[in-house]
């Protein structure tokens, strides 16, 4: 084989490269998927000879094993640029549009665990005050435009909570000059504002990066933070951790299911998301909500008696 022949060889490209350019949690989990699965499986085969026969071997392996989609996935994507580093043909090799995992926009998308293990652990290890926005999306459930509009003065250190009551909202403003983004901050119905406990970890955060006034999301002095800059961050976020990408849509919906499923009841649910009806939480939510044993006995007795 030739230097560039043999994966393991690319793969320790891959780590020269790499090792000091992502997160260290990052790194350790990407290279112990590749030295588990991808060197095992190839390290015999030259990379030049590898088909795409030999790749879809490989996935229907993957799924006798029962790999969630999330890791083969992720597999994919490390193969991928272990593949590049020896100039193989990706799209010879089907490997092209692979990489994503493409679900249904009418369905509620949720991280899967092990995505959410794995971005837990980057955030917790994490004192980037540009990740603030992340960590309140993904452990408290506020939208993105919540999350600008939300000002120091709105959280109480003390009793460690804070009161939601105003959103941003990007607006077209036509005039003779072309359209204009305006960045507009509007108070919440009355359905939705709501005080709600803050989690230890994002209050740790908070408390590093705090100050005296102005809006918790740093940006230019008298400016409104933008929701669109946000989630151009939160894009380069997933890039830069070579994580599958999201928006913070679904990272509030991760929140909402991770609730469920630790037994929080839907009517609190909807109280902390601040949804107009409990109606509207039970509908969006419906496939995630498990009736648990005390609520099935309770509707047994009950029934009977009719």
């Amino acid at each position: 084989m030739t230097k560039l022949d043999s994966i393991s060889i690319c793969y320790e490209l891959w780590k020269k490269e790499n090792q000091n350019v992502l997160n260290p949690l990052t790194f350790r989990r990407y290279a112990h998927l590749m030295e588990r699965h991808l060197l095992p499986y190839f390290e015999n085969i030259s990379i030049q000879n590898i088909t795409e026969d030999d790749v879809e071997q490989f996935l229907s392996e993957k799924r006798k094993e029962n790999m969630s989609p999330v890791t083969l996935n992720m597999l994919l994507m490390l193969f991928k640029r272990l593949l590049q580093i020896a100039g193989a043909d990706i799209i010879k090799l089907g490997l092209e549009h692979k990489v994503r995992i493409h679900t249904d926009k009418k369905t509620v998308e949720v991280m899967e665990e092990q995505e959410q293990y794995f971005l837990e652990e980057i955030l917790t290890v994490s004192e980037e005050p540009k990740y603030l926005g992340i960590s309140l999306a993904f452990k408290m459930g506020l939208s993105i435009g919540e999350i600008c509009a939300l000002q120091w003065e709105d959280i109480d250190f003390e009793e460690g909570t804070v009161q939601i009551k105003n959103m941003v909202q990007r607006l077209q403003n036509k005039s003779e000059n072309g359209k204009k983004t305006l960045l507009v901050k509007m108070p919440l119905s009355n359905s939705a504002l709501r005080k709600i406990p803050v989690p230890k970890s994002v209050m740790q955060k908070l408390i590093l990066n705090r100050e005296v006034e102005g809006y918790v999301l740093k940006c230019k002095e008298g400016k409104i933070p933008d929701p669109r800059r946000e989630q151009i961050r939160l894009e380069k976020f997933f890039q830069r951790q070579q994580m599958r990408e999201y928006n913070f849509h679904t990272l509030r919906d991760t929140f909402a299911v991770r609730c469920l499923k630790a037994g929080m009841s839907i009517e609190n649910l909807s109280y902390v998301l601040g949804h107009a009806s409990v109606s509207i939480t039970a509908e969006r939510y419906k496939v995630f909500m498990e009736p648990r044993e005390n609520q099935i006995t309770i509707l047994r007795k009950i029934m009977e008696g009719v």
